[in-house]
């Protein structure tokens, strides 16, 4: 996949999608969103006939993203300056969102630091790994802007109404200890970072790819479900996925004491 903002890369039934303005921070632009848009449309095509069974989302250089460039914001708060516009907010914020849309589980490797929209883009990933050095924070109000991208949907339900307002009115940045504790992340690396997020992707990639995919899904709805419409989900998924090659390679594998080997049928 040939990229100017973005590099996507892939090893076996992983791949790597890295913001490329290093420079920059690797600052948000529309034309950065509108290449993650290409990459994610692309990566759910070969979902099933390249087998990617997960994506780790990151950044190049010292930061993961330090949020929208500083001109595309100055433009957009009326400020006359050169550099491209968001496009309208809804288009700019939707575009760093179809991350969401990814039919395979993603990783944000948070790198280094990640502010404002950059925080909110790596929530829209489903999992994430912060490096112990690096820090986030929600900093729109530190600007005078009202959060954007969804800070204020998907923080409440991530951490609860009462802390995700402690983060979003302070616009406070909070270290990786704090980021854990608070559910905000889901571990830590130092020296082994990159470990760890291999490590992670890795125990995503060795599971059953068309249960994986089902599981997102069912996952996506979840906060919008009654019990009783999560268990006909569930159900509706179970049998789906009891009737695959998958599913049969996965209880002989368990009965001969054995690692599975997927095949994604």
């Amino acid at each position: 996949m040939n990229f100017e903002h973005i590099d996507v890369s892939i090893d076996g039934t992983v791949a790597t999608l890295t913001l490329n303005r290093p420079d920059a921070l690797n600052a948000m632009t529309l034309d950065m969103g509108r290449e993650i848009e290409a990459a994610v449309e692309k990566l759910n095509q070969m979902s099933s006939t390249d087998d990617i069974r997960a994506v780790v989302v990151t950044g190049r250089g010292k930061a993961f993203s330090s949020g929208g460039d500083l001109k595309t914001l100055a433009k957009e708060a009326g400020i006359s300056t050169e550099g491209s516009d968001l496009g309208g907010g809804r288009v700019f914020y939707g575009s760093f969102l179809s991350i969401r849309n990814l039919r395979m589980p993603s990783i944000a490797a948070i790198n280094g630091h990640a502010i404002g929209a950059g925080l909110c883009f790596a929530l829209g990933c489903d999992l994430r790994v912060m490096h112990e050095r690096a820090k986030v924070g929600m900093t729109f109000v530190k600007i005078g802007i009202h959060p954007g991208m969804a800070a204020s949907w998907n923080l409440p339900r991530l951490i609860g109404p009462t802390r995700a307002a402690d983060l979003l009115y302070t616009g406070r940045l909070v270290e990786a200890a704090e980021a854990l504790e608070l559910g905000l992340i889901n571990r830590v690396g130092g020296a082994d970072f990159d470990e760890r997020v291999a490590e992670m992707a890795g125990q995503i990639a060795a599971n059953g790819p068309v249960s994986v995919r089902a599981l997102k899904e069912t996952l996506r709805g979840t906060m919008d479900r009654t019990i009783e419409e999560a268990l006909g989900a569930e159900a509706d998924a179970q049998a789906m996925t009891f009737d695959t090659d998958d599913a049969k390679e996965g209880i002989r594998a368990v009965m001969e004491k054995r690692a599975p080997m997927f095949t994604g049928k």
